[in-house]
């Protein structure tokens, strides 16, 4: 059974139904689970200070209302989830979250808000499914 699980959650649809999933499962098995959101923390374009400070303080203010969603789901089903924010690249940080709470299952939406694949397999998905030091169980 698993009894440490790792939600990559960035608000999409796919992170969303994943956060049910993880949350189901947690409930049963009387498990932990963490969430990981990852910021990128610059624009991907030529910009200022004052626009990546901008972006900065952006980015920051979503993760929080993300933990806060994260926070009031597991609430709705008796979990204290433990919410956890990092800057990078979204796999790496989320395969470096795996190891370092040697998580038992790694949950992830079958896309998220990247384009790159269209309707097939999200690239963070794929890439954290191909290094993950655990199971990984990708929800539709």
């Amino acid at each position: 059974m698993f009894t440490r699980i790792l939600v990559g959650y960035d608000g999409s649809e796919g992170s969303r139904a994943a956060l049910a999933a993880a949350l189901r499962l947690a409930t049963q098995a009387h498990g932990v689970l963490t969430t990981v959101t990852v910021q990128h923390h610059l624009p991907r374009y030529g910009a200022t200070i004052g626009e990546v400070d901008e972006e900065r303080e952006f980015e920051a203010a979503e993760a929080r209302r993300l933990a806060n969603e994260v926070q009031a789901a597991a609430g709705e089903h008796g979990i204290d989830a433990q919410t956890t924010i990092r800057a990078g690249h979204p796999a790496h940080e989320i395969v470096h979250a795996a190891k370092s709470i040697d998580a038992d299952l790694v949950v992830l939406g079958h896309s998220g808000h990247s384009g790159l694949w269209g309707t097939f397999l999200g690239s963070t998905t794929e890439r954290v499914s191909r290094h993950a030091p655990c199971s990984v169980l990708i929800v539709r």
